[in-house]
């Protein structure tokens, strides 16, 4: 049921892809990966075999299967970096021999030996179990406390996170 779900929501229709983003990562001609990210995490990663035309007007979906071969690459950062403030769709497309040489040259490709037919759907699911274990809902998760190089001290905290501010008397 999960995978099944993780699948829907990684190749539901998609709004707004240019024919020429589907020309040159369509999967058609050429290997290609569609990738589901979750707090700046892979969380799921199929390989392109097509698209087709959605139900909705300007609208495609991904006619994809699962990339065993790139199982290694589930739990991995997002390819490109974190997403920004700001980043209106959630939606980047990144070159797929920059992404498999990132993570060969991060020697996460070559660690990974299970080359077994549902490895990457293991994969998907401890990724998901994880982030939905109580651990990964704590409030501190993904908070950063520096000093500020104009003074005073930067806390950096995931977008939507509500924050409350005490300064204590006699400081």
């Amino acid at each position: 049921m999960l995978l099944e779900q993780l699948e829907r929501d990684t190749t539901a229709e998609w709004a707004g892809v240019s024919s020429e983003a589907l020309y040159e990562y369509g999967g058609t001609g050429s290997t290609d990966y569609l990738v589901g990210v979750y707090r700046d995490q892979i969380v799921s990663i199929y390989y392109i075999r097509g698209w087709h035309a959605g139900e909705q007007p300007g609208r495609v979906v991904f006619d994809v299967q699962p990339a065993m071969e790139m199982a290694a690459a589930i739990g991995q950062p997002v390819p490109g970096n974190p997403w920004k403030r700001g980043e209106a769709r959630p939606v980047r497309y990144f070159d797929t021999r920059t992404f498999v040489r990132d993570l060969d040259d991060r020697g996460v490709l070559n660690i990974y030996d299970d080359a077994g037919d549902d490895a990457v759907d293991r994969c998907m699911v401890a990724v998901i179990r994880d982030l939905a274990s109580p651990a990964a809902q704590s409030p501190l998760a993904g908070v950063e406390v520096a000093a500020d190089p104009r003074g005073g001290i930067r806390v950096t905290v995931p977008l939507g996170t509500k924050v409350t501010i005490v300064q204590r008397a006699g400081g």
